[in-house]
């Protein structure tokens, strides 16, 4: 096995001094000046072209017969700089250029003649004198726009071989490949396993007997493709008074079919009684479960115990000044440390006590699962103008990581490959960015729900509106990987964190050929709402009608259906994604299908028909100061009602070939005033682009037609 090769920095041993009774010592460790110190720049290098855009999510195109572009260098010290350019296209060196540098005389580096067609990456590298180096890269794309085959993007087309090209930004920032998410990693197809328990329909409450028998499946030994098996509800009513819990990998819960996913089962017009309800529902070819009772509350818990567990003392630091959105890697520098082996045993050396001591270094391999940690600091809040919150005193705006789970595909030198790519560009100057080894012994996976229907019994009060005494949420994931929900249709599961959700411990979760049905507004209206109809007064209760609510990582939700929710497709806070909406329909939506808040990262909307719309922007003064939403999001061939797409600073979001109405959003003035934009990267409105589906050329490309038709698309 390969271990990651890093040159040893030098530590100086600073003064042991013994404190009074000899019972604590303090040490002092320097880390000494080598080539492998971590530095930024004081002032940041510059890409100069009298025609290229240099702008963070903006393609930067030089066209054919034009000249290279030219950098200038800002050293703060003497030594020697060397810029190389490289053909993105076949890693071949185009050109390479040296020089010495002098502190405080800016360099300037032109390359003559003209670029031939295609994509480059200009490499710096600073070596200063006193030793430590600076490593930064800038691209451009040389190309006719006007060249483009009809019908696609500029930005995402066809290449000579017939595989997409990605035009990137002249910081490599660019629409990231989305197709690792789901199930196993994408294009897998969800197995059929095989039955062990088998229940059927009995008077009274079921959640003992169902609770029961999913016990007895989890003593059942897990087989070699990690399954126990399924426990079969035959068709039918269950009634369930509390909540279900999974607890344990391997475990399917299967019906025998979940009915129309469009058509409502429980219509709040008619008023029925639960018994009522349940003789309506008897004849219906499908297992239906009934939330009675009057609480709130989940009604299936999928969960292990524990998440990803990070091992800080097994770390390295990226190096690099600036990695871009959509790129999978990167270099790092040693983060050795020193290991007290002993106290000395009392010697000493001219007064001063001895010690055992040796380096650690970190070891990482191939294969390894690594959380990439990416820092935001207060100066990128400030960039970002979320310190600045008009009327938001309690604004949760503070400097944060994101942590991205991924795994190392290959090692060269101190450079590491990753099989996902970056979803949030991680920059030195905003706090830069680091990897962790991880284990995750306590999460769960293997475990499916699948041909059902969930039904969140209430009846109308007498004000006639739903009074939120009743379940809220159908179905939660959290400390799970690779697992899936198909062929569920759920009814009035009303709450804010979602009819379907997943937590931060969730990943490599899919959803299909699923629905979530809320009752009409309506009757979230009158006495005892707000104007908003969003808070029934008598019980404190927010409505939130989250159909899909994503906080996990690499979920994909596909051929959905949603109607009378609020947000329809949701991501919560600092959601590290990336994350996939396809093919979805959501009807009367109350408004915007969206990344909430506090800036989710790395998401795609494909092929959704949003009613009222989606949104990609600066929520700002929303709630208590939800500000900027999501970062580095896709709307691609989206449709039905408005699209909001804005720009945050330091990163983008793209909409592309969005059928529907262009809206400017709330804060769009704000933008304007403060950053002096707001519109995101728009492209081919109220025209659909090719490929039609993004993601699934994505993974054809990737895995090939076959993994189209795992996921039932075989005729894509």
């Amino acid at each position: 096995m390969r271990v990651i090769g890093l040159t040893l920095v030098l530590i100086l041993l600073g003064n042991i001094i013994k404190e009074n009774a000899g019972s604590h010592y303090h040490h002092a460790l320097a880390a000494g000046k080598g080539s492998t110190e971590i530095l930024s720049w004081a002032n940041p290098p510059r890409i100069f072209h009298s025609d290229m855009v240099t702008e963070i999510g903006y393609p930067a195109i030089v066209k054919p017969g034009q000249e290279y572009p030219s950098i200038v260098v800002y050293p703060t010290g003497d030594g020697s700089l060397e810029a190389t350019i490289i053909r993105k296209d076949d890693d071949s060196v185009d050109r390479s250029l040296s020089r010495n540098v002098s502190e405080g005389v800016t360099a300037t580096i032109i390359f003559n003649g003209n670029p031939e067609p295609g994509r480059y990456r200009i490499e710096l590298r600073l070596q200063y004198d006193t030793g430590g180096s600076l490593l930064d890269a800038f691209y451009f794309s040389v190309f006719d726009p006007d060249q483009v085959p009809d019908g696609y993007s500029r930005i995402v087309h066809p290449g000579v071989d017939g595989r997409l090209v990605y035009i990137p930004d002249y910081r490599g920032n660019r629409i990231p490949d989305f197709s690792h998410v789901g199930y196993m990693g994408g294009g897998v197809p969800i197995p059929d396993v095989p039955v062990k328990i088998t229940l059927e329909p009995e008077p009274g409450d079921d959640t003992q007997r169902i609770q029961q028998a999913i016990n007895e499946m989890s003593q059942l030994p897990l087989d070699e493709n990690g399954f126990r098996g399924a426990l079969l509800l035959k068709s039918g009513v269950y009634k369930i008074q509390s909540s279900l819990r999974i607890s344990n990998s391997g475990i399917v819960l299967r019906g025998e079919g979940q009915g129309d996913m469009k058509s409502f089962w429980l219509n709040p017009v008619n008023n029925h009684t639960l018994e009522e309800l349940i003789e309506h529902l008897e004849e219906k070819p499908a297992t239906v479960l009934i939330a009675t009772g009057q609480s709130m509350r989940i009604l299936i818990n999928v969960a292990g115990s524990l998440g990803p567990i990070i091992d800080t003392e097994n770390t390295l630091e990226i190096r690099d000044q600036y990695v871009p959105v959509g790129t999978h890697s990167f270099t790092t520098t040693s983060a050795n440390k020193i290991e007290l082996l002993s106290p000395g045993e009392g010697r000493t050396i001219s007064g001063i006590p001895e010690f055992e001591w040796k380096l650690v270094e970190p070891d990482f391999k191939v294969g390894d699962k690594i959380i990439v940690e990416r820092s935001g600091n207060a100066d990128w809040i400030r960039e970002i103008g979320m310190d600045r919150i008009p009327n938001s005193p309690d604004s949760r705006w503070a400097p944060f990581d994101l942590r991205f789970e991924n795994e190392i595909v290959a090692i060269e030198g101190d450079r590491i490959t990753l099989k996902y790519p970056i979803v949030n560009a991680i920059e030195k100057i905003w706090g830069g960015g680091r990897i962790y080894s991880y284990t995750d012994p306590q999460r769960i996976s293997q475990v499916g729900i699948e041909n059902l229907r969930a039904i969140s019994f209430w009846k109308l009060n007498v004000d006639g509106v739903d009074d939120t005494r009743h379940a809220d949420r159908f179905l939660d994931f959290d400390n799970i990987e690779n697992a899936w929900v198909r062929n569920v249709t759920v009814e009035h599961f009303y709450g804010t964190n979602g009819a379907y959700s997943t937590g931060r411990g969730s990943f490599g979760i899919t959803f299909k050929d699923a629905s979530t049905l809320v009752a009409h507004r309506s009757f979230y209206a009158g006495p005892g709402y707000d104007s908003s109809g969003r808070t029934y007064g008598p019980t404190g209760v927010y409505v939130g009608r989250y159909g899909w609510r994503l906080q996990g990582q690499h979920a994909l939700i596909k051929r959905t259906y949603a109607i009378n929710n609020r947000h329809a497709y949701a991501l919560g806070s600092r959601v590290e994604g990336p994350n996939v909406f396809l093919d979805g329909q959501a009807e009367q939506s109350l408004t915007w299908s969206e990344p909430h808040f506090l800036w989710a990262a790395g998401g795609l909307f494909d092929n959704i028909e949003e009613s009222y719309g989606i949104a990609l922007m600066n929520r700002l003064s929303y709630g208590t100061g939800q500000g900027w939403a999501g970062a580095n999001f896709v709307a691609w061939n989206t449709s039905g009602g408005e699209l909001v797409c804005q720009r945050p600073p330091t990163a983008q979001n793209w909409a592309i070939g969005h059928v529907g109405r262009m809206a400017n959003g709330p804060f769009h003035n704000w933008n304007l005033s403060e950053f002096g934009y707001s519109y995101g990267y728009w492209e081919s409105h109220q025209t659909h682009v090719q490929p039609q589906s993004l993601y699934l050329q994505q993974l054809k490309e990737r895995l090939g037609p076959e993994a189209l038709e795992n996921i039932g698309y075989g005729d894509d």
